[in-house]
């Protein structure tokens, strides 16, 4: 029975992506903190219901769209439910988007009017294809989402502007994104249409994870020695090794707790490093 119930329970966790959102949270608060910026917890709360009501909201039109994944068929027998996470997790993410924005800026506008419309069409078909159908920008896509969301905004919105920060600290951070969305591309080699031609698909499983782990070693090159932020502590290079190893261990018959979890739970790790250096 206990097994029962802990099953259960890890099953909505992972299944209204709370592991995924919460990790937002944390890494937006970091980056936020790393930069001493006083409502660091606000930056964080506003990612973690912004990517609460995308996510969700992702996987109700995708339950309509796609090959029913055992996810997908546990959102179809919950949709209502997560339709009301979704609404108000969306609600509350545009408050603190209105409580953070110091000023309405044309680059900060365009860039979080992309930031929507990339996740809007990631799953919604213009034609016969959505976003993340289309040859080798499934990665991309959600790389440069969520480095618009928790690494970009909160820098133009504050006015921070020098040249480390985009020359290392932006880049570093899509780098860490396309790394850690590479073993996801992985699980879902037995769904993802040929044309795709994700990373896995076109070089194989072994040298998608090689390129994965040597982007979170360029990650921890450029954030931990070149980078002047101080964040070169023992959590961080424990987040980026830990990630590594889950990268490693990761096979398309890995079940989806793997990847909901332990992959997407790293992240927070990462943002616990920045919260605590």
């Amino acid at each position: 029975m206990p097994t029962l119930l802990f099953k259960l329970i890890l099953t909505y966790i992972s299944h209204l992506n709370i592991v995924i959102a919460t990790s937002a949270g944390l890494l937006a608060a970091g980056i936020a903190n790393i930069f001493n910026l006083d409502q660091y917890l606000s930056y964080g709360q506003f990612a973690f219901f912004s990517t609460l009501c995308v996510y969700n909201l992702q996987r109700v039109v995708k339950v309509n769209l796609e090959t029913k994944t055992p996810w997908l068929s546990w959102v179809g027998q919950h949709r209502t439910l997560i339709i009301l996470i979704s609404i108000v997790s969306g609600l509350l993410g545009g408050y603190f988007f209105v409580l953070l924005l110091n000023e309405i800026t044309p680059i900060v506008m365009m860039l979080m009017v992309g930031a929507t419309t990339i996740s809007f069409y990631y799953v919604v078909r213009i034609g016969s294809k959505n976003l993340r159908e289309l040859p080798h920008l499934k990665i991309h896509l959600i790389a440069l989402t969520w480095t618009i969301i928790i690494v970009v905004f909160p820098m133009l919105n504050e006015n921070i502007h020098n040249w480390e920060t985009f020359i290392i600290f932006i880049p570093a951070h899509y780098l860490y994104f396309a790394a850690v969305a590479i073993p996801f591309d992985i699980r879902d080699l037995k769904y993802d249409l040929p044309s795709q031609r994700t990373i896995p698909q076109v070089i194989g499983i072994p040298k998608a994870k090689i390129i994965s782990i040597l982007l979170l070693i360029l990650v921890l090159i450029s954030l931990g020695v070149v980078s002047s932020y101080s964040i070169s502590t023992p959590l961080f290079v424990l987040a980026i090794i830990v990630q590594m190893l889950l990268i490693l261990y990761s096979t398309e018959k890995r079940k989806d707790f793997y990847y909901s979890i332990l992959i997407d739970g790293a992240i927070a790790l990462l943002g616990v490093s920045y919260l605590i250096r």
